[in-house]
């Protein structure tokens, strides 16, 4: 009886002991809490968020709380306190995200450097049951300054349906620069000189624009903008006639429904009006996102080559198409028309890199050149193309053979020029002076 009573004794003791020592691992252990970084922004400007996890698997987690400090000056972020019904047990909270806004101009930081410490307690017992505690300091860099924009060019006289060019420099990196006109934003270039240099266009259809400014926008977010001197000159309208003939409805629209069955109609002339007005929007968009491609950098050089012929249509002409005296739609010409000997060869107009040569729609064979900065020229209704895309050309080399694939009622060229997603008028860049005053000279770069 006394054997086993001392054995239950001994027993008894061991629970306790093992027990304790349970309790005092939770309740005093000693490794502090894990902090990571979630989100935690370089650059802060007017506003911006930090966010980081908390983890805690012993003890768990009682509080964190977040600061920036600035030389003396400390901005208190907030805390979040884990309400914990009973020490023995700990904390319930093993894991948590928290996430704070900074405003540094509303707290009164100043550009420049700043510190955000976060500090996290754990439930322990220890350290006179203040708990373990671990401290993250996260660099930060105030900056709510907007760029400054200087600009350099000064004469700046645009036509509508027209391009110009514009350089400016800027006091910080920015992730975004150029000029904005109405809701189009033409990109801003930096040379190895640190000049920006920009090629925009005033849309033909846009005679008196709300918005014409410099924009930039910095690593933080700021954004700056910048009148500059310019002047807007009208561009001269003109309207065509066009009869659409029974022979030429014959002739195109049955190919036109087997590429694009989209366009078939009940009658010849509903197709065409569809592929007039429908798939010229199309073939249209297409073009101008080929913009989107262009490299960074001039890779024309001088005036570019106008095309030997007849010029038979303008640029942004209204046209008027009738069928048996009765107008059924209307369009813009976004080019200009020239007619030559049939099959006559194409020249590339200038320098560049070929970003199309395929059928596109109503344009036929086509072939489209970057010139750079959003820059390129098109070329259509060809019959032979004899570049392919990624390929570089020289000015003046040939590159297709003229026909009337297409919408084309006729053997000829035509010659469009396309900067930052507009379509704008190809004569001004066949002129050696126009290009030399309105932009090598803009451009701080040597004319030829």
């Amino acid at each position: 009886m006394k054997k086993l009573l001392s054995l239950t004794v001994l027993i008894l003791i061991i629970c306790a002991i093992a027990a304790g020592t349970f309790l005092g691992f939770r309740l005093f252990e000693g490794q502090a809490p894990e902090i990571t970084v979630v989100k935690a922004p370089q650059i802060i400007g007017n506003g911006g968020e930090i966010s980081v996890r908390v983890r805690d698997n012993q003890a768990g987690i009682r509080l964190v709380e977040a600061r920036v400090v600035q030389g003396n000056h400390r901005v208190p972020l907030g805390e979040k306190a884990v309400s914990i019904p009973s020490r023995w047990t700990g904390s319930p909270e093993k894991e948590m995200v928290l996430t704070w806004q900074i405003n540094p101009r509303k707290e009164g930081l100043s550009p420049g450097k700043a510190t955000l410490v976060i500090s996290a307690f754990d439930a322990s017992l220890r350290n006179g049951s203040k708990g373990n505690q671990s401290i993250m300091e996260i660099p930060l860099n105030i900056d709510y300054i907007p760029p400054v924009i200087t600009v350099l060019s000064t004469i700046h006289n645009i036509r509508v349906g027209g391009s110009g060019a514009l350089s400016f420099r800027l006091n910080e990196p920015v992730t975004m620069a150029g000029v904005r006109i109405d809701n189009r934003f033409f990109r801003a270039y930096k040379g190895n000189d640190g000049i920006y240099r920009v090629l925009f266009a005033m849309p033909f259809n846009v005679d008196h624009p709300r918005v014409v400014e410099i924009e930039a926008k910095d690593l933080a977010g700021n954004r700056s903008v910048a009148g500059f001197a310019y002047r807007i000159f009208p561009r001269r309208k003109k309207e065509d006639r066009i009869n659409i003939p029974d022979s030429f409805l014959r002739q195109k629209m049955p190919g036109f429904e087997s590429r694009f069955p989209e366009v078939a109609a009940p009658s010849l002339i509903a197709t065409f009006i569809k592929v007039n007005h429908l798939l010229r929007k199309k073939n249209n968009g297409f073009l101008l996102s080929l913009c989107g491609k262009s490299i960074g950098k001039i890779l024309f050089s001088g005036k570019f080559i106008r095309f030997k012929g007849a010029q038979k249509s303008g640029f942004a002409d209204k046209r008027h198409y009738f069928y048996h005296g009765r107008e059924v739609d209307q369009a813009y010409h976004m080019g200009v028309d020239i007619a030559s000997i049939a099959h006559a060869k194409v020249p590339a107009a200038n320098n560049g890199r070929v970003v199309f040569s395929d059928y596109n729609g109503i344009y036929g064979n086509t072939i489209v050149i970057d010139h750079g900065m959003g820059l390129m020229s098109l070329y259509a209704h060809l019959s032979e193309m004899m570049v392919h895309v990624g390929q570089d050309v020289q000015k003046g080399q040939i590159i297709g053979i003229t026909d009337s694939t297409g919408l084309a009622g006729g053997d000829h060229l035509h010659c469009g020029m396309m900067l930052g997603g507009v379509f704008v008028n190809p004569v001004e860049w066949w002129d050696s002076r126009w290009i030399r005053d309105h932009i090598t000279y803009n451009l701080y770069i040597k004319p030829d």
